[in-house]
């Protein structure tokens, strides 16, 4: 076909934007949490972290676009007399940052990765220069690829950024070929790196298990039973694996199974169904750094000292709350005092007699 225009069916159950919106406030808060805990915290400035840091990052900026984009969809009734605003908050921009925050999801799987299977090598390329740009190429990579194609051949055919979805040569190129790769690479990268993991913990456990009986040999059924022992010992490898690709599956995949069905049927089949796998899409954004200091021991075991310190710190001033005021509501010390004042009532009336 050509580059005709493809009309669509505006008829939608809700402003996604603003529920979007909605969603990305906790998304703002656990990402900020994660953020300041790893820049103020010099034990977990590591290369490692700073990809995690930098994931959180893409989620903060991901949410003010959404952010943005909800209250323009709310101020201005007719967002095409603000041409410029369109080539910012427009379905490019938010793949872009999608495609952002995914590269940054496989270089996660990917460092750790590397980090077991060529620990020495790792150890020889992971230093500050190495990982400032393996960063900035996680951030600039999606917008040669994503949004300065979509965007330059929509103001060559157009004049504008604005009706980019409807012109067929870009919307093919968007949702059949970069949509799919944004969507996938992610979670067969973390497949293939998980897989890995596991087989070399496997293949270095076995050579070290005790693999011979008392005669010097073992039967067929023993060696199951071994392997299998040797798969259960490491199954936090296994769980990790299973909830990262879970989650993301959950999250992910109904929404492009859905959207893509939208698409082809021109916005007629299945729009609150997408509308609504878009939003659970969404808050993904809140899961992630709750899934990273999950698998992060460094990370975890900072977030239990500073929840601790602040539930003593809390503890302590509760506790010179109650001493400092003697008229407190606690019903053990208004029972005390009773006691106390009955005690010495019934004494004056037996001294008075």
């Amino acid at each position: 076909m050509s580059n005709a225009l493809i009309t669509y069916n505006t008829t939608k159950p809700f402003n996604r934007y603003v529920m979007a919106a909605t969603i990305t406030a906790p998304v703002l808060v656990t990402n900020i949490g994660v953020v300041m805990l790893i820049a103020c915290k010099d034990r977990l400035k590591t290369p490692s972290n700073a990809i995690l840091l930098s994931s959180c990052l893409v989620c903060i900026v991901l949410a003010v676009e959404l952010i943005s984009s909800a209250v323009a969809s709310i101020l201005i009734d007719n967002v095409n007399d603000y041409k410029g605003l369109l080539c910012i908050l427009n379905k490019s921009t938010e793949l872009t940052l999608c495609g952002v925050f995914n590269f940054h999801i496989t270089a996660i799987s990917l460092e750790r990765y590397y980090s077991v299977i060529f620990p020495f090598k790792y150890q020889k390329i992971s230093d500050r220069r190495n990982t400032a740009i393996a960063i900035m190429l996680l951030w600039v990579v999606p917008f040669v690829i994503i949004y300065l194609p979509v965007t330059v051949a929509a103001v060559q055919i157009n004049g504008d950024c604005s009706n980019w979805t409807e012109i067929y040569s870009i919307k093919a190129a968007f949702y059949y070929g970069l949509f799919p790769l944004i969507l996938f690479l992610p979670p067969i990268i973390t497949l293939f790196a998980y897989t890995s993991i596991i087989y070399k913990i496997y293949a270095i456990t076995r050579k070290t298990w005790p693999t011979t009986t008392t005669e010097g040999y073992t039967t067929h059924l023993e060696s199951r039973n071994i392997a299998f022992q040797l798969i259960i010992n490491h199954k936090k490898a296994l769980i990790q694996m299973l909830m990262m690709l879970g989650t993301y599956a959950l999250s992910f995949f109904p929404f492009f199974a859905f959207y893509i069905i939208y698409v082809e049927s021109r916005g007629t089949l299945f729009v609150t169904a997408t509308y609504i796998s878009y939003l659970v899409a969404v808050a993904y954004l809140f899961a992630h750094p709750i899934l990273l200091i999950f698998f992060t021991a460094c990370i975890k075991e900072e977030v239990k000292r500073v929840l601790k310190s602040n539930f003593t710190c809390f503890n302590r001033l509760f506790e010179t709350h109650i001493k400092s005021n003697p008229d407190t509501d606690d019903k053990a010390t208004r029972s005390s005092h009773f006691e106390t004042v009955r005690t010495t009532v019934t004494k004056v009336g037996y001294t008075t007699h």
